[in-house]
């Protein structure tokens, strides 16, 4: 990758710099394929290199000057497990005394879109049976929720972030879209939503829960009313926007279809 920075002598005089990359050690927190990003990413000796337009350039005081810099991503380092180089690009003035200027720099080899973003190692997403007293358990089959006593569950793990984490609802017997989720818990279902913690303050695992009792949105506005669904079957499904996508559906998300439950009426 190319960039062109811009380099300003603050002083009076005509100084000369020369410029100069310090490396740091790469990061991996996808050694080994992993959907959630290790807690301590790898410490590896694999650095990017950087090739200045010039080596040396003479700024008048008070006057800039435009530097073109090539960054090379380091070679060891798989592009599939997504490792995050570093380091510093360095600007030494001559003149005794002064004080050169360490800029930093960040890359991902890779593709970023690419990075996984639901947390599938833990078995999520994933539904569930939700009882009045907090109890969850499996979905037996043919389970008709009655949205008082039990509720569905919609169960979430992030492992990195979404511009556009959504939970959809679809009616089974048409495939049409009904909605996004409206959890009596996190609300609408929809919007930019950042990743797990490993674990919560307490020790245990963390995880989001959307408790569903069979209201949706029907589009991405929280501000509008949430309508209540009638009984039927409906297919729940977990899309998530990829990073640095344009958003469009389903291409630019990572989707899981969890499978249909069956709700009756309030």
């Amino acid at each position: 990758k190319t960039v062109k920075i811009t380099l300003k002598n603050e002083g009076k005089h005509t100084e000369t710099y020369t410029l100069s990359h310090i490396p740091a050690d790469a990061l991996n927190s996808y050694n080994a394929h992993n959907s959630f990003p290790l807690a301590t990413p790898i410490i590896e000796a694999d650095y990017a290199t950087v090739k200045f337009s010039a080596d040396k350039i003479k700024i008048k005081g008070g006057k800039s000057a435009k530097i073109t810099l090539k960054f090379t991503e380091p070679k060891k380092g798989k592009a599939s497990q997504f490792p995050l180089y570093s380091g510093f690009i360095v600007a030494t003035p001559k003149s005794k005394g002064g004080v050169a200027v360490h800029v930093p720099y960040t890359g991902v080899k890779g593709d970023i879109r690419k990075v996984p973003i639901m947390d599938t190692d833990s078995g999520l997403p994933l539904l569930q049976i939700v009882d009045k007293d907090d109890n969850f358990s499996d979905i037996p089959k043919n389970f008709t929720f009655d949205l008082k006593a039990n509720k569905t569950a919609i169960l979430t793990r992030l492992g990195s972030h979404s511009p556009d984490a959504t939970i959809r609802v679809y009616e089974k017997a048409t495939n049409k879209f009904v909605g996004f989720v409206d959890s009596e818990n996190n609300g609408a279902a929809f919007g930019a939503t950042g990743r797990n913690r490993d674990y919560e303050s307490d020790g245990s695992f963390s995880f989001n829960t959307y408790i569903w009792s069979g209201q949706v949105f029907s589009t991405e506005d929280s501000t509008k009313t949430p309508v209540q669904l009638p009984a039927g079957t409906y297919v729940i499904e977990v899309a998530s926007q990829k990073k640095f996508t344009k958003g469009k559906y389903p291409a630019d998300f990572e989707v899981f279809n969890l499978g249909a439950v069956t709700i009756a009426s309030l």
